[in-house]
């Protein structure tokens, strides 16, 4: 009996030290520099289990850096054109994505006020960006915008990389402790930690392969639209004619009326000049 408590003591002191290792690898996030280092962990019964070769499997090394890494560029563009024919131009944009080996994410033709215009977003393979980027600007007479954008990834791939393969190494020295495990505690407890590092090692996936997909392919966001005309002057009509007569009239009236006002409202003081002068005419008139 006592026997047993001695090895399912000494079990879960592995399994402890097998934990910490993992989680010291996981706070490393693959910044070791490749350097092998051992970790003596004293076990319950006074020998030493040395665990450095797990910690140096679980570790592992970043493998590549940065300056060693070919650029991962995030490519996409925004390209503005006039045409005199916007779906005949809509047309060769797609015959030039498939051309180039590319994809139409969208398309859209539509009409507003009697005006054609077409919205496109392509994908084409990074290679290609450019001369697709060069065929697209000659299908319009007239260039409105055209702007190109590149965001360098390399880093946060490099650092995924190295991370996936630091978690990768922690579930296999979890997966051989796993074997090992005496007592269902032990058990329970390395599920528990291979359930939370696979979670791990699919999210840290996910988006190297998100990353992998952006930077193998490039976007172009399209906008053909028709190209301005100087439209015909409407025919003669006597409805327009008459309506502006009538608009000059009241423009006529309006002015004399202004006038007549103004000319009063400024003579207000010979009012009382000229009343005085009739009365003085009229009493001489009579005196006579």
């Amino acid at each position: 009996m006592g026997a047993k408590k001695v090895e399912h003591r000494k079990g879960s002191w592995l399994i402890g030290a097998f934990l910490l290792v993992i989680l010291l690898s996981q706070g490393c996030g693959g910044g070791g520099s490749g350097e092998s280092g051992g970790v003596a962990v004293s076990s319950s019964d006074g020998s030493e289990a040395a665990v450095g070769a797990e910690m140096a499997a679980v570790r592992g090394s970043r493998a590549g850096t940065v300056e060693g890494f070919d650029r991962m560029v995030v490519k996409t563009a925004e390209l503005g054109l006039r045409s005199e024919d916007v779906r005949g131009s809509a047309a060769e944009a797609r015959e030039v994505s498939a051309r180039f080996g590319g994809d139409v994410l969208s398309s859209r033709v539509y009409e507003k006020s009697g005006d054609v215009s077409a919205d496109l977003v392509i994908s084409v393979p990074s290679g290609e960006f450019e001369a697709a980027l060069d065929e697209l600007r000659g299908l319009g007479g007239r260039i409105t915008t055209d702007s190109t954008e590149g965001q360098d990834v390399t880093e946060e791939f490099v650092d995924l990389e190295s991370r996936e393969r630091n978690l990768l190494a922690a579930e296999e020295s979890l997966l051989a402790l796993y074997e090992k495990a005496e007592s269902v505690d032990d058990t329970l407890e390395v599920e528990r930690e291979l359930t939370q590092i696979r979670g791990e090692i699919e999210q840290v996936q996910g988006r190297i392969r998100y990353l992998e997909k952006r930077t193998s392919s490039s976007e172009i966001s399209l906008t053909i639209e028709p190209t301005a005309t100087a439209r015909p002057e409407p025919a003669w009509s006597p409805r327009p004619a008459a309506s502006r007569a009538w608009d000059a009239s009241l423009l006529v009236l309006q002015a004399a009326a202004t006038a007549t006002i103004s000319a009063v409202v400024f003579c207000w003081w010979l009012l009382p000049a000229f009343v005085a002068g009739l009365v003085w005419w009229r009493r001489s008139r009579a005196s006579l």
